[in-house]
This record gives C-alpha cells, structure tokens and sequence, in this order.
C-alpha cells in the first residue's frame, strides 16, 4: 500500500508558534496600529465585562466602569470584599471585554493580567476617571467620594493581547 504524501506530516513534531508579548516590547502601539477602533472604543466606551477566575477554575463576570491609563493599562474600582477581589489574589488572569453589535460583530476582547493596585489613587481622586463618569454619577445621584466610599479597591490590568479591530 502508498501512503499520500500529507498523511507523514501527522508524525512532524509541532511547533508552537512564536508570540511576541507586547508588554514586553514595552508599548501597545503596533497593537493599536492594527486595532485602531478597539483602541477608540476601550477610550469611549462606557462599560466592559471583566472575567476573573477563581482559584478553582471557575469564572465570574460582572460588569464594570473602566478608564485605559496613558500607560495603555485598564484601572477599574471594585467593591471589597468581593468575589472579584478574592479571584484576583487567587488567578490574576483576566479578560476584558465590550459589548458586540448584536451580531457577532465589532468584538473586543482584552487578555490581560490584573494586580490590585493599592498604589492608584482613588476613583475621587482620579480626574479622568470622574471626567470619564461623570454623567453616569450625576444620573446616578453620586459624589465622586460616595464612589470611592463603595468602590475602593483599584485594580490595575495589564494588557496581554487584544481581540479586535
């Protein structure tokens, strides 16, 4: 019997492909070259979805306000105690992702490391980030202080990879 030529391909050793991780070049901007409209939205977008994962593997997602850093870090302001707390002390892997155009369409998806970072000013004194929610505390009947009082534990993403356009 002949074997086609293809079928000894499945006995090649596989090779993972190589990654460049943009953390490590230092900048997100070839990443944002590609992705110029998931850089706008991850500026202008109101609310994300943050996934973290629990030391047992399992997922939590919640809603959340987020501001992307000049840095091209993610700063969100959680409640603690919170589950979301307790998963990022167990798992820092996180994922970040906005709402799609009800079609499967204009996705982003962030994967990224999260720290808490007690090192951040809080949300009050924060100014682009009660710039960036304003509106929503105003709507909402909230102090830039009242925020902070109930959300006082900053958490810093660094982002990994970017899926998107």
């Amino acid at each position: 019997m002949t074997w086609p030529p293809w079928i000894f391909a499945m006995f090649l050793p596989v090779r993972a492909p190589q990654r460049v991780d943009p953390v490590e070049l230092g900048t997100l901007c070839p990443m944002w070259t590609n992705r110029p409209i998931s850089h706008q939205r991850l500026t202008e977008e109101p609310i994300a979805w943050l996934t973290t994962v629990s030391s047992e593997g399992a997922p939590s997602t919640a809603p959340v306000w987020f501001l992307l850093e000049p840095d091209d870090s993610v700063i969100v302001y959680s409640k603690d105690p919170s589950r979301r707390v307790e998963n990022l002390r167990a798992n820092p892997a996180v994922t970040l992702h906005l709402e799609g155009d009800g079609r499967g369409g204009a996705i982003v998806v962030v994967n990224g490391t999260a720290v808490i970072a007690d090192d951040t000013p809080p949300a009050n004194a924060h100014p682009a980030f009660i710039a960036k929610y304003r509106e929503f505390l105003d709507r909402y009947g909230w102090t830039p202080e009242w925020f902070s009082e109930h959300y006082p534990r900053p958490i810093r993403v660094t982002i990994r990879s970017i899926r998107g356009s």
